[in-house]
């Protein structure tokens, strides 16, 4: 196929093979993700799997966005060229009914801009009208345009809504602007209000990076949040491409960072695993990825939709269209299924055997244990553990223990990615 305008190569036997590759971060190809089925899927051999009970999913829904986020984990999986159409939406809202979806995320882009950068051209309302009238509970990701479009001139759709998530690059607006390339803080500080106003649950969304997730970061993030009664949810950067190497959290930040919102927060949400580890969280139930989550990726230029386990694991989008075939069938793909395998064989992680934290990590994080690995040492394996780990990184803070997690509240984003959520205390 063709990928922003230029041809990609063929697909090497030993990556259609699910062979790992070897590679320099120089010879990385953002765009290798379009041909399919790249990521290795044999590496657990006949080891049983954990049943599937798919519940909460995402969705990104166009190929436009105006900002330029320097961690933005699906700019390489949005190639324009293709635009939603009214029967698409009809058939992924039917397969998600008929295999039980409870929650779904629109997110991944900014949602507004699912046919194009005219916001006249959305098909976002009527994706909400669609999935409600379903019975799925429809949450929103937004830096705040589009919750501020809706509510504007879609007030139907806005009511509809269960959830919004506001993202904030930082507490601090400079900070904020200068990563998102755009003057936009004050889009999110608006929507904060409007949802406050509208008693609409929300939650300050921060993608944890090196330069962003300080202990003076942290602090601000759940001021403003308790100033505008919402919840924090911290989401630590993934590396999906060799340059967001660069603004990964070193593993000692992770965990002093995790340990002072632990302080400030009561926490709604341990989907991150070695949280979960450090605080012996006894209804831990590991990655979710292929398990009870999924993520709809957007239209590509051949008018196919394609669905993988991760949001931030664009090697293992299944190779099944959407738009063609049963969602069952993309959810028992080997694609799917290796993610499955290992959460229930988390002894088969490199360097996991043997280790009493393994009940609530499991191996930490798929997707982070995968682009981490592959970053560094130049292969790709499911069966890497999470680079903070912490039976390696030995953290130095104390952790609440066994905590009970307590929400009134049913939020798109619980079990669904490796994230943490918090209600300020």
């Amino acid at each position: 196929m063709t990928v922003a305008g230029r041809p990609s190569p063929a697909i090497p036997v030993s990556i259609q093979l699910g062979a790992p590759k070897r590679y320099q971060p120089e010879d990385f190809d953002q765009f290798e993700h379009y041909q399919l089925n790249v990521g290795p899927v044999d590496e657990f051999g006949d080891l049983p799997e954990c049943p599937p009970t798919i519940k909460n999913i995402g969705w990104t829904l166009g190929n436009d966005c105006p900002y330029r986020c320097n961690h933005c984990y699906s700019m390489n999986a949005r190639v324009k060229g293709a635009d939603m159409e009214d029967w698409m939406v009809d058939r992924i809202v039917e397969q998600l009914a008929l295999v039980g979806v409870e929650t779904v995320n629109l997110g991944g882009n900014e949602p507004l801009f699912t046919n194009g950068a005219n916001p006249a051209n959305t098909k976002l309302p009527y994706i909400i009208e669609r999935l409600t009238g379903a019975g799925i509970i429809v949450g929103l990701t937004t830096s705040g345009v589009t919750l501020l479009r809706l509510y504007r001139d879609h007030r139907r759709a806005f009511d509809l809504l269960n959830d919004i998530d506001i993202s904030f690059d930082s507490p601090f607006e400079d900070e904020h602007n200068r990563n998102r390339g755009a003057r936009i803080f004050h889009q999110a500080i608006q929507s904060m209000e409007i949802a406050q106003k509208e008693g609409k649950p929300h939650t300050a969304i921060m993608c944890g990076m090196n330069w962003n997730f300080s202990l003076r970061h942290i602090e601000e993030i759940v001021a403003l949040a308790k100033r505008y009664d919402a919840h924090v949810r911290i989401n630590p950067v993934k590396p999906v491409q060799p340059e967001h190497m660069e603004v990964a959290l070193p593993a000692d930040m992770y965990y002093a960072g995790f340990a002072r919102l632990l302080e400030l927060c009561d926490p709604i949400d341990l989907g991150e695993p070695p949280l979960a580890a450090m605080t012996d969280y006894q209804a831990a139930k590991r990655c979710p990825c292929g398990r009870t989550s999924f993520r709809i990726h957007s239209i590509t230029p051949e008018r196919e939709i394609h669905v993988s386990p991760c949001v931030y694991l664009h090697d293992y989008k299944s190779a099944l269209d959407l738009l063609e075939h049963d969602l069952i069938d993309i959810i028992n793909s080997p694609q799917f299924k290796v993610f499955r395998q290992r959460n229930a064989n988390p002894a088969a992680i490199e360097g996991c055997s043997g280790c009493e934290l393994l009940a609530q990590c499991g191996g930490g994080c798929s997707g982070r244990s995968y682009l981490h690995h592959m970053h560094t040492a130049g292969e790709r394996s499911m069966r890497a553990k999470d680079p903070y780990c912490p039976k390696d990184v030995l953290p130095t803070q104390s952790f609440p223990q066994r905590p009970v997690i307590r929400s009134e509240q049913r939020l798109v984003h619980m079990d669904y990615l490796c994230t943490w959520i918090g209600q300020p205390k």
